[in-house]
């Protein structure tokens, strides 16, 4: 312990403060190990990955269906049988395939459970129901019905 601390100590205050530093609150730190709240070991070569998916597919080699993206490009499983978008990679947008293409969950996402007619369509507008040829505002019917009954689509 040395003089300085000794008299502080016992109450005495030195009259200039040059080299005293005021604390600065520290940082909070940030979780590094963010990755353990999904899904990390491969069930292939039983190691834990940043990049492990689920697939289900029928590859008469492999039972397993957490694969890392290393084990799906050598045993050339596609993409197309990928079931999720859980692990740090995919989320980050750094999911590459080496092997075929690589699918963009996040657009499909948007697009399951919707009719490509809700998509095409103005808000505030109403379908033509078959047998109905009332149009709201200036859009132009669909189809005309023939004399025969038929609908004609070539308008």
């Amino acid at each position: 312990m040395s003089l300085k601390d000794a008299l502080q100590k016992a109450g005495f205050k030195s009259s200039k403060s040059e080299n005293e530093r005021q604390l600065k609150p520290k940082k909070k730190k940030t979780e590094v190990e963010v990755h353990q709240e999904h899904r990390n070991f491969c069930e292939v070569c039983e190691l834990i990955h940043p990049d492990v998916e689920r697939f289900v597919h029928r590859h008469p080699r492999i039972d397993a269906q957490w694969i890392c993206l290393n084990c799906v490009d050598k045993n050339e499983i596609l993409d197309d049988f990928r079931k999720t978008q859980q692990s740090d990679v995919a989320r980050n947008g750094r999911y590459r395939r080496y092997y075929g293409h690589t699918r963009d969950l996040n657009k499909e996402k948007n697009q399951v459970g919707k009719d490509n007619r809700d998509q095409n369509r103005k808000p505030g507008t109403k379908f033509n129901k078959p047998g109905n040829q009332t149009t709201s505002g200036n859009q132009k019917p669909r189809y005309k019905i023939d004399p025969n009954g038929k609908k004609n689509f070539n308008c």
